[in-house]
């Protein structure tokens, strides 16, 4: 059983790729990091309970439905306050980059107190925990609850993943991200995140300029003094993503397991459809794979390939199952029709 803590939100994005000044309509789904590495490791079959909190009003009610319908577990999602965050994503078209707006601000979960959530009840039977570095970001009283879940969960030997998810347009509470994170991951067993987050986030020096996939034989060498700074760490990943513009990207990854530097092929993605969650659909993978293969090469197969697919369908979540992501790993990228 794994145990994701984050917020769910409402997305409005305008459709056909329009402008947000232009618009009269939205399309509105539910999407938020961690809420899409918890449906994507249900449509893995693997037993996933959301620990968050909602309005007690038809949003929050939605919310819930839309989460029991992927058959993630929402008895931890607390009900109290009276706003849903919500955010807005201007989805790019050539060469005009896409954009998103946060309005997360005194949300239901932006205002949890720390002992609001009773984390041994939380973590009755399971043995993974993830939380991103968006949660502590929201507000104080979020980075005190993440803090509470770490803690937890480390004493019950739970293993726990971290997405960095530097959000800059998020920390805005009196204390910048590096004054909070470093805590927060000495726990962490696996850990997604590039060097530019990572030195912002923990003051690691990023030392590389340019295109990393350039420089893959200098990442080891990286990757070890983030090991240095948080023992526990067993694997980090970095995904490596290529703009031709915003409807074609490349896209690859990478894990380290502390000895030998892994790598994905390299997936062509062309028309690009929607690029929010794919660094989601990214993580999911890496969880799973490290509960079911324990091989990094499998793992990182797995996460570049389920990445690549999310980039292909609209909203938030990564639709699909294991079976689709091992056929795209069969036909090594290229697409067919299932008769």
């Amino acid at each position: 059983m794994i145990a994701t803590f984050g917020e769910i939100l409402l997305r409005l994005t305008p459709p056909d790729n329009g402008m947000i000044q232009q618009m009269g309509s939205y399309d509105a789904n539910f999407g938020g990091s961690e809420a899409n590495v918890s449906i994507s490791l249900a449509n893995y079959n693997m037993p996933t309970k959301f620990v968050s909190a909602l309005p007690d009003n038809e949003l929050g009610k939605a919310a819930i439905f839309e989460l029991s319908k992927y058959k993630v577990d929402t008895e931890f999602v607390r009900i109290q306050g009276k706003k849903m965050g919500l955010y807005f994503v201007e989805k790019g078209s050539s060469i005009r980059g896409s954009k998103v707006i946060y309005d997360r601000e005194h949300s239901s979960f932006a205002e949890l107190q720390p002992s609001d959530l009773d984390w041994n009840r939380v973590f009755e039977g399971v043995d993974r925990f993830h939380w991103s570095g968006i949660a502590p970001a929201v507000s104080q009283n979020c980075a005190t609850v993440t803090l509470e879940a770490v803690r937890q969960a480390a004493s019950m030997g739970i293993e726990i993943s971290t997405d960095l998810n530097f959000r800059s347009s998020l920390w805005g509470y009196g204390k910048s991200a590096d004054e909070v994170m470093p805590e927060l991951l000495q726990h962490t067993t696996l850990m997604l995140g590039d060097p530019r987050s990572m030195e912002i986030m923990t003051g690691i020096k990023n030392p590389f300029e340019g295109d990393i996939k350039k420089q893959l034989d200098q990442l080891p060498a990286y990757y070890d003094t983030v090991f240095t700074k948080f023992p526990n760490l067993k694997w980090i990943a970095t995904s490596l993503r290529t703009i031709v513009n915003d409807t074609h990207h490349r896209w690859m990854g990478v894990i380290y397991d502390g000895s030998t530097l892994h790598q994905s092929v390299e997936y062509d993605l062309y028309p690009l459809v929607d690029r929010v969650g794919g660094g989601d659909a990214f993580m999911a993978g890496l969880i799973y794979g490290r509960a079911k293969y324990n091989d990094p090469q499998q793992t990182i197969n797995f996460a570049t390939a389920a990445s690549g697919i999310k980039h292909t369908i609209s909203g938030d979540f990564n639709l699909v199952s294991v079976d689709d992501i091992n056929d795209l790993l069969k036909r090594g990228g290229a697409g067919n029709i299932s008769r």
